[in-house]
């Protein structure tokens, strides 16, 4: 939008000046006509420079308006988009935290193995349409550009709570400083990564290298013992683009690049066949 006025703006300020700079030209060359033909035709000149500059100021016009209407209908229809999605995802967290309360109750009074097998492949689906929600606020959340809060956060921690929806490895020796993070926005970041590493990597284990560098960073070096991925791993980073009929969107990986980028960290991925193996850089605190 705001591109699309400066460019109307500079422009037209350029199509007036040519037009005024052609009839002074114009009026200084009639200063020095010594004949009734010669100023007929500058008279003619400047006439045509005033009838072609006006039109062509008029086109610059139109064009830069129609340009700046389309910008703001496309600005308009984006925030309705991520307006969409932060409601859902928002107005969708509390059947779905609610379903997962009920089903962990049933779970708890230790039902026939049978019943005890659909509830946990409900609540196994559950989980996962969170984590789809998570995503959704997330993406919504970066195209509104809005901030983190930041704190000081224990990786380990959260790893720790992490350990019994996946099958995680913590290599000795652990190191548990504290990094500069939002800490629902690392959450969410291990939770794209994990569930992929299961999902699209088929991985059985998840195996987590924790080091602490010279610049003040710590690194989480996280490598999954899965098929990996033998494409373009700059591809990996796109969302929205499928790599194979088996593949997800590509958002959890977006969102985590972009969460990591906005905690001043970094996300890097390595050699990903076979396995699949990538690191994220924190700012110690």
């Amino acid at each position: 939008m705001l591109f699309s006025i400066l460019w109307l703006c500079l422009t037209v300020s350029l199509g007036s000046w040519w037009m005024i700079l052609g009839l002074r030209q114009a009026k200084t060359i009639s200063q020095f006509a010594t004949s009734d033909a010669q100023v007929q035709d500058v008279t003619r000149v400047s006439r045509m420079l005033k009838m072609e500059g006006t039109f062509f100021l008029i086109l610059l016009g139109m064009g830069g308006v129609t340009l700046a209407i389309l910008s703001y209908r496309d600005y308009k229809r984006a925030l309705l988009i991520t307006d969409f999605f932060s409601t859902v995802t928002h107005e969708m967290k509390t059947p779905i935290a609610t379903l997962q309360l009920q089903v962990e109750g049933l779970l708890n009074e230790e039902p026939a193995p049978e019943v005890s097998k659909k509830l946990q492949k409900i609540l196994k689906e559950n989980r996962r349409i969170e984590s789809r929600m998570d995503k959704a606020f997330y993406l919504a959340s970066l195209m509104q550009g809005e901030g983190l809060f930041i704190e000081s956060v224990s990786i380990l921690s959260i790893l720790d709570s992490l350990k019994t929806e996946f099958p995680l490895k913590i290599q000795e020796p652990f190191i548990d400083e504290l990094v500069k993070a939002d800490r629902k926005a690392v959450e969410s970041i291990f939770l794209n990564l994990f569930e992929n590493s299961l999902r699209h990597g088929k991985a059985s284990q998840i195996i987590i290298q924790i080091e602490k560098t010279d610049q003040e960073e710590m690194l989480i070096k996280i490598q999954d013992d899965g098929i990996g991925f033998s494409g373009n791993k700059a591809s990996l980073t796109v969302p929205f683009k499928r790599h194979s009929t088996t593949s997800g969107t590509g958002i959890g990986l977006y969102i985590a690049k972009k969460l990591m980028d906005k905690m001043s960290g970094f996300l890097k991925i390595h050699e990903t066949h076979p396995g699949f193996s990538l690191t994220l850089g924190f700012k110690l605190s």
